[in-house]
């Protein structure tokens, strides 16, 4: 009895919710894409307005704590908080600066959304096409969002099934493998842009 019970409140319950979480996810990562066309890609104005633009979007959506600790693999567990938060803040600068140039280059693309799924009951995947102007190409992309108690935010970008968050650990855990755990050596060379951003070979 206990365990019918269990499952009509799940089917009123639980569905009802996990749909109305992939609604907003996938609403949530339209407008992103919306606002970067209208206010980066599409906008006439300098690069440093763009990057201005962009900043503004970026951090407003994005987990930028929970990415930047990510992207440092197992070596945010042993780092202060002061370097923890310099590194965030030269990731963002960094992550914002590359995009913008390459979202300069870009003239009349358009973001095509398809649907999205949530996995495991934890973060949606929203599906989404980037259409070449010339219309012989298309891109994949991902965005990985999370919905946890009211507050929904970008997590990841899956760009052709290769994480871009992925990418970023990849590249900087190899350099503080070489530097022996260096944070704020690795935030001078961000500062520096001295490392190349690996998300954009792609």
């Amino acid at each position: 009895m206990k365990k019918l019970l269990f499952t009509v409140f799940f089917a009123l319950t639980g569905i009802p919710a996990a749909f109305a979480q992939t609604d907003d996810a996938k609403a949530f990562a339209q407008k992103i894409a919306d606002d970067i066309m209208a206010q980066v890609v599409e906008i006439k104005a300098p690069l440093s307005v763009k990057e201005k633009n962009f900043h503004a979007v970026f951090t407003q959506a994005a987990d930028l704590k929970k990415i930047a600790r990510f992207t440092l693999g197992r070596f945010a567990k042993t780092a202060s908080e002061q370097d923890l938060q310099a590194f965030t803040d030269a990731f963002t600068n960094n992550v914002v600066g590359t995009w913008a140039q390459r979202f300069d280059s870009y003239a009349g693309e358009k973001i095509v959304f398809t649907d999205a799924r949530q996995e495991n009951g934890k973060d949606v995947y929203v599906h989404s096409e980037l259409l070449m102007s010339d219309g012989t190409n298309k891109i994949e992309i991902v965005w990985r969002v999370s919905v946890k108690k009211g507050k929904t935010t970008l997590v990841d970008l899956i760009v052709e099934g290769v994480s871009m968050i992925l990418s970023y650990r990849n590249e900087y855990t190899a350099v503080l493998q070489q530097n022996g755990g260096n944070i704020a050596d690795l935030t001078e060379k961000l500062k520096n842009k001295s490392l190349k951003d690996p998300n954009l070979n792609k």
